[in-house]
């Protein structure tokens, strides 16, 4: 048993089934003494919202961090205003220059997420940044049984990662059931709006029924398409085809970019 138990809160359903499942003693899911929400700043307005639900029904407290805006820093450090590179897994032409793409090293998770819920966690439990931490910690992170893969070790030596819906045998329609029974509304995946992870599938509803959302996603794309860092010269874009976000043609399932949490390994988003 741990000194301190927290859940990462994404607002999505897996995370949302912890949190239910934490709140009310259900399959064996420890009692979190709080879970706590990073906010990137890009969240979709329905993540927002489901946040907001989620926190006035919730015994345990369900607390918000940031380290700022992700897509703010991104075009700040274009501009050389700042000098922290936000890199998100952006696609380009590959250097090989057989027309295939490439995607760029992904270290928006730890940056945006993981650290600033680690930082408050420590802050919690009375310790300074670098102090040595005598507790035993425990991360709930919301992976279900048909996200598997995605299950990973801590790599903070004093955080030991808990993983409660695959301890219960749950999948992600469990989640949605246990989530149901309370009364909750289903949450939508919790991403920002912009993550080159995204399906055509999701591109294809936001563009149709979330256009506002669609459209920030595309400003964001215009603007990411002259960044540079060393070693690439190549534009870059969010969707894998190397095509810009509005000009993609959404219309064809057949043709779908597939959805690509799975390679999110570590369990902060999408959940």
């Amino acid at each position: 048993m741990s000194d301190f138990t927290y859940l990462s809160f994404g607002a999505g359903v897996q995370s949302t089934a912890v949190l239910v499942m934490s709140n009310l003693g259900l399959r064996g899911c420890p009692r979190a003494d709080v879970a706590i929400f990073a906010d990137t700043g890009d969240e979709p307005q329905w993540v927002y919202e489901h946040l907001k639900a989620m926190q006035e029904w919730s015994e345990i407290p369900v607390e918000v961090v940031s380290t700022g805006c992700l897509s703010d820093d991104v075009r700040a450090r274009q501009i050389g205003s700042i000098s922290r590179f936000a890199c998100i897994p952006v696609f380009t032409a590959a250097a090989r220059g057989d027309g295939k793409n490439a995607i760029l090293r992904r270290q928006c998770t730890r940056e945006y997420k993981i650290e600033p819920i680690e930082k408050r966690v420590r802050a919690l439990l009375g310790y300074k940044p670098r102090q040595r931490i005598k507790e035993s910690v425990e991360c709930c992170i919301g992976i279900s049984l048909d996200e598997v893969t995605r299950i990973k070790p801590s790599r903070t030596r004093w955080i030991t990662n808990r993983w409660p819906l695959v301890d219960a045998g749950m999948r992600r329609h469990d989640c949605q059931r246990i989530i149901e029974e309370q009364g909750l509304p289903q949450p939508r995946k919790s991403s920002c709006v912009f993550c080159p992870y995204h399906s055509d599938a999701f591109w294809r509803d936001l563009k149709e029924n979330h256009s506002g959302e669609f459209d920030k996603a595309v400003e964001f794309d215009v603007d990411i398409r002259s960044m540079s860092r060393s070693g690439m010269r190549q534009p870059v874009f969010l969707h894998r085809s190397l095509v810009p976000l509005d000009e993609v043609d959404l219309t064809d399932p057949h043709k779908d970019q597939v959805d690509m949490f799975a390679n999110e390994c570590e369990g902060y988003c999408g959940v």
